[in-house]
């Protein structure tokens, strides 16, 4: 995903139907379109600052051209990105807005309950050998009978 940013007068900013970043991804890339200030320089760094959990970050990326790859994010809710040159040329940074990815949200793992008929699938496992003389069949609530001890599947209403 392409996220076009423009730079004039020294100033980055997004377009703005700029879509937001969704953290977790490694696909998404930034397209700069640079005033003639910057034809000067054949090599400019992108700098992708943030804020995550009280503290500041920043990742520094050599442009190829006038586009890069935006970095992994995770946790972050707003990015800024500007560019550099030289020894002193810079650019106000542009806001670009993030988007929690599912990999960001954390919490206890729920697993869904198991299968009614597997559970009793397994009960039936567990009987063999207990009840020689015993049988046991397992009937849907429409009274269709639909397995017997042995587990084999049967699917007839009249055995």
């Amino acid at each position: 995903m392409v996220i076009p940013v423009q730079i004039r007068n020294r100033r980055a900013a997004a377009e703005p139907d700029c879509p937001a970043i969704v953290c977790g991804n490694s696909d998404y890339e930034v397209l700069f379109d640079f005033d003639s200030e910057w034809d000067a320089f054949a090599q400019k760094t992108a700098r992708f600052a943030f804020r995550r959990d009280g503290h500041e970050y920043a990742y520094t990326v050599v442009l190829s051209g006038d586009r890069c790859a935006v970095p992994v994010l995770s946790g972050i809710d707003l990015v800024t990105i500007g560019v550099s040159a030289g020894s002193v040329t810079t650019s106000a940074p542009a806001r670009i807005p993030c988007m929690a990815g599912i990999s960001d949200l954390h919490g206890r793992t729920v697993h869904p309950e198991p299968d009614v008929y597997d559970l009793l699938m397994q009960k039936l496992a567990q009987m063999r050998g207990g009840f020689r003389d015993s049988c046991c069949l397992i009937a849907d609530s429409g009274g269709d009978l639909i397995a017997s001890l042995d587990g084999e599947i049967i699917a007839c209403k009249e055995c």
